[in-house]
């Protein structure tokens, strides 16, 4: 069928424009990157940082393996994840629970949820690898209304039991800031393989761990998977089209539809009451300069511009 645009920059302004997705706000966000996200994700550098990132944190990357699309979902918390998985097993049957193109480990057997590490040498050498990013800054206080409102809040009990505590956004930039520096530089000292529990310690709740660091999940060889296709949440229906494209889902095929966007609800109301006024504040010069830092490794290799400071 006729494909709408190969670059992600030929007219991904005007398809954006046209169909504001509910609860990304440009506003947050800075303005749209021009350039394909898979040009900066393999530039040698960002390759390396992958490379790194696997072999030291030994992450396990949550993917959904579509048989009937021969391709790899690589899930990504706070980039409209859910609804891509909800339309993968709504449209093409295929869920992260089942056991598609994995080989059963000899004693644990298979995961509860298809990870990087379980797949099969035919799944990684024959399947097309697709993921959708966001911007860092919108994403980033998404991730914190998440963390916060979940009933096991890592940081909501600092304050004692009884009293119901939120952290602030600028709490947690700080507290973010710290584990990360410290996880970083026992890894950078330690030449160890850091574990999965300490590194998902630093980032405090996975909704926080970096896009860069979801795209490192490490095969049962200890490589980053492979990617080969990357959409923006920012142009989600003009992306999911030419994923369809991509794919070879025919043009008459009504799966190719566009794909509902689903928001989260609070499920502790005090605690949501926090959430929207944090989100209702502007991002102070800390914030933006602790985003920056934080996801350095999202900005650069997936094209988006850090905030003005």
């Amino acid at each position: 069928g006729p494909t709408l645009g190969a670059a992600a920059g030929e007219g991904g302004d005007a398809a954006g424009a046209q169909t504001p997705i509910p609860h990304v706000s440009r506003k947050e966000g800075g303005p749209l990157p021009d350039v394909d996200p898979l040009v900066t994700f393999n530039t040698p550098r960002c390759m390396k940082t992958r490379a790194a990132l696997a072999r030291t944190t030994n992450h396990d990357g949550d993917v959904v393996v579509i048989p009937e699309l021969k391709a790899v979902y690589v899930d990504i918390v706070k980039a409209a994840s859910e609804s891509i998985r909800s339309a993968l097993e709504e449209r093409f049957h295929a869920s992260w629970t089942q056991d598609y193109g994995q080989f059963a480990h000899p004693v644990l057997g298979r995961p509860q949820r298809s990870t990087t590490s379980y797949l099969t040498k035919d799944v990684l050498a024959n399947y097309t690898f697709f993921t959708f990013v966001r911007d860092p800054t919108t994403r980033f206080r998404s991730s914190y209304a998440q963390a916060m409102c979940r009933e096991r809040c890592t940081l909501c009990a600092v304050r004692g039991e009884d009293e119901m505590y939120t952290p602030t956004i600028p709490e947690i930039t700080a507290f973010l800031q710290g584990r990360l520096m410290h996880f970083y530089r026992d890894v950078a000292l330690g030449e160890t393989r850091a574990d999965e529990i300490s590194l998902t310690e630093a980032w405090v709740d996975e909704h926080f761990e970096s896009q860069i660091l979801r795209l490192s999940g490490a095969t049962r060889d200890g490589d980053p998977v492979p990617m080969h296709f990357i959409g923006r949440v920012e142009t989600l229906d003009h992306d999911w089209s030419r994923l369809m494209d991509h794919l070879g889902v025919s043009y008459q095929d009504p799966r190719r539809a566009p794909i509902e966007t689903k928001e989260h609800a609070c499920d502790i109301p005090t605690r949501g009451a926090v959430v929207a006024k944090q989100r209702l504040t502007p991002a102070t010069v800390e914030e933006r300069v602790s985003v920056a830092s934080l996801y350095h490794d999202d900005f650069e290799c997936l094209g988006y511009h850090k905030p003005k400071l």
